[in-house]
């Protein structure tokens, strides 16, 4: 992982706010805490399914993923 990309803030992502919010509730302040998490895990915390399909791409552009995601 690029050290400078997972530093950064989710407030980067292109995603809702009321997704920023979700993830900020949870704990997840920055794109480092975001790739340990499943797609799985992200849903139970409340997110809806646009915002992570959002996330998994806003992931894919930097050469990133989320957790378990090759399955």
């Amino acid at each position: 992982m690029s050290k400078k990309i997972v530093k950064q803030s989710v407030e980067k992502l292109l995603i809702s706010n009321k997704g920023i919010e979700k993830l900020k509730e949870n704990e997840i302040i920055n794109i480092s805490q975001l790739c340990k998490k499943s797609k799985e895990e992200l849903k139970r915390m409340g997110l809806e399914l646009k915002d992570v399909r959002d996330i998994e791409m806003s992931l894919k552009l930097a050469g990133l993923d989320l957790k378990n995601s090759n399955q």
